[in-house]
């Protein structure tokens, strides 16, 4: 997938610039494409390539975390488009405390803010579960803690 790239500069002939690049094939065209900036030693080259490794990297976590909610929802029979009434009877189900908060964090966003908005308004934080919830909730962060 990843060709490195040498090309003459245009003034000079006898210096070369270093891409790293992906050769593309599209309706029987084939080109290379650059995915870094021209190199003109090998320190440039190290410093693009550890550029594009940390964003892979950035990307690969991101998978992970997606994969991960999405194994312990369906782990817990959540659905999509369920309630926060019956995700919140499903997660205050979970005994161990860990794993309760961690179940609840792997949910997404937008539904971990509606959950934590019916838990506060609608159950009594003083006493099970919606307590323990209440004490953990970070609603900056929209996580228990």
């Amino acid at each position: 997938m990843f060709e490195l790239i040498i090309a003459s500069k245009k003034d000079n002939q006898a210096e070369t610039e270093l891409f790293l690049g992906v050769r593309m094939k599209l309706a029987g065209h084939e080109t290379l494409c650059p995915v870094t900036r021209s190199c003109e030693d090998f320190r440039a080259f190290e410093r693009e390539v550890q550029a594009i490794l940390e964003q892979l990297e950035g990307i690969r976590s991101k998978a992970k975390k997606l994969f991960d909610s999405s194994s312990t929802q369906g782990k817990l029979g959540l659905r999509p488009g369920m309630a926060p009434p019956e995700i919140w009877t499903i997660l205050s189900g979970i005994q161990d405390e860990i794993e309760f908060a961690q179940s609840f964090n792997s949910l997404d966003e937008i539904m971990r803010r509606q959950v934590a908005e019916h838990v506060l308004t609608r159950c009594n934080i003083f006493s099970g579960k919606a307590a323990v919830f209440s004490s953990r909730y970070d609603d900056g962060k929209g996580l228990m803690e």
